[in-house]
């Protein structure tokens, strides 16, 4: 087998624009994953967890003007969105527009059981206060409460993400332009376009 590289032309103008192009790709792919580890890192850092987080779930609550609330749960890890581990979830138990009942539920659903997919290391609400305390409720029903969980969300009229922990009263805000902040609203904001 012979492999033929051109030396001139228009084929070899090709390969010369291929070859920057794995070279960018290549770039971006390492550019992404230091990020990635940075924000692993800082999370694991705010948050005083164990480990660096691997995989992160996070869940918003949908509805329309108040009737059929769903809710999403979509998947990143190691860097990635994980679009086959993503659930929706149709809210059974709650009447109208519940965000925090409708958040209870679906914890208790999804972790109830972690058969089908293995526990994350760590959970991601979109919201405050109250969103998280229902979804450490639902935790503490099935008995996860060794799984951590924080509520995600902006103050009105603010651009700082502020960061909700059980047991603390006030937020812990991001800085716009860390590591961590540009994961988790990624996260977030793949939670409500699946919603």
């Amino acid at each position: 087998m012979r492999v033929l590289a051109p030396e001139r032309g228009t084929k070899h103008q090709l390969v010369l624009l291929a070859e920057e192009n794995a070279a960018a790709a290549l770039a971006d792919h390492l550019r992404n994953e230091e990020l990635d580890r940075q924000a692993g890192e800082e999370l694991q850092r705010v948050l005083r967890l164990k480990t660096a987080p691997r995989c992160i779930e996070g869940f918003d609550i949908s509805n329309t003007m108040g009737n059929q609330s769903v809710a999403s749960m979509v998947v990143w890890e190691d860097g990635q969105i994980k679009k086959s581990d993503y659930r929706k979830f149709r809210i059974k138990t709650v009447e109208g527009a519940n965000d925090f009942a409708s958040m209870q539920e679906v914890v208790v659903r999804r972790y109830q059981d972690v058969q089908e997919l293995p526990p994350p290391d760590l959970i991601m609400i979109d919201g405050g206060l109250g969103q998280l305390a229902a979804a450490v409720e639902g935790l503490r029903q099935v008995g996860r409460i060794d799984l951590p969980v924080i509520g995600l969300a902006k103050a009105r009229g603010e651009k700082e993400e502020r960061v909700f922990i059980p047991g603390r009263k006030n937020p812990i805000v991001l800085s716009p332009s860390s590591p961590a902040t540009h994961v988790l609203q990624r996260i977030r904001d793949e939670a409500h376009r699946f919603a």
